[in-house]
């Protein structure tokens, strides 16, 4: 028969038993964390203090890709998305004047854009935007609800200073009171043809008319 261990040395073992992953954690929590350089940590906390993004829809397709950015980037700090159904109504008409077909359709699209930021858990506000001038409409409603970002999705046969899209990016550009982004997929981007628009319409789906695109 083995001899029983002698009780200091039975402690002696236990007491390393225990003394090594108490040290290993006191280790851990000690250790100091790697320095952030301080243009580092200011690129974070900068966005992180966006709240409140807008995201305005022109072109559906690109505007869900817009959607889905704008959710993302809000994700981690919980920020409101707005989902503004953009349509631009001539001078000569009264600026509330009923659009029961334009109505409908931008209650199905921004119920669809809803769900993207549903699916990421995010509070969207939806609202048919009315306005004369798309970039200086877009502009003035991210100034009257301090909006911190504004994201718009653009085809990628847009150029700038070619098309209505294309020019209310750059009216945004030089207009908006906060940050804005613009998503202008590269011609062979993933997805960057998924949205050919039927014949006789454009990318909207509405048909094709002189007016701006969104307009009336």
């Amino acid at each position: 028969m083995s001899e029983p261990l002698h009780p200091s040395l039975l402690g002696g073992i236990l007491a390393a038993v225990f003394a090594i992953p108490m040290a290993a954690l006191l280790i851990w929590m000690l250790r100091l964390p790697r320095p952030v350089p301080q243009e580092v940590a200011r690129a974070v906390r900068s966005v992180g203090a966006v709240q409140t993004i807008l995201v305005p829809i022109l072109e559906h397709y690109y505007s869900e890709r817009a959607v889905e950015l704008a959710s993302r980037l809000g994700q981690m700090q919980k920020a409101t998305i707005l989902l503004g159904y953009v349509v631009e109504v001539p001078r000569m008409l009264p600026l509330g004047v009923p659009l029961p077909q334009v109505e409908e359709q931008a209650r199905e699209f921004l119920a669809q854009a809803k769900t993207i930021c549903g699916m990421h858990a995010l509070q969207a506000q939806v609202e048919l935007l009315r306005v004369r001038e798309v970039g200086e409409g877009i502009a003035r409603v991210a100034r009257d609800r301090g909006v911190d970002l504004i994201v718009l999705g653009i085809s990628p046969g847009e150029r700038l200073s070619e098309g209505s899209t294309a020019r209310t990016a750059e009216s945004l550009l030089r207009h908006a009171p906060c940050e804005v982004i613009i998503d202008r997929l590269a011609e062979t981007s993933i997805g960057a043809d998924a949205s050919e628009p039927p014949a006789g319409a454009d990318r909207t789906g509405r048909p094709r008319k002189e007016a701006p695109r969104g307009s009336v």
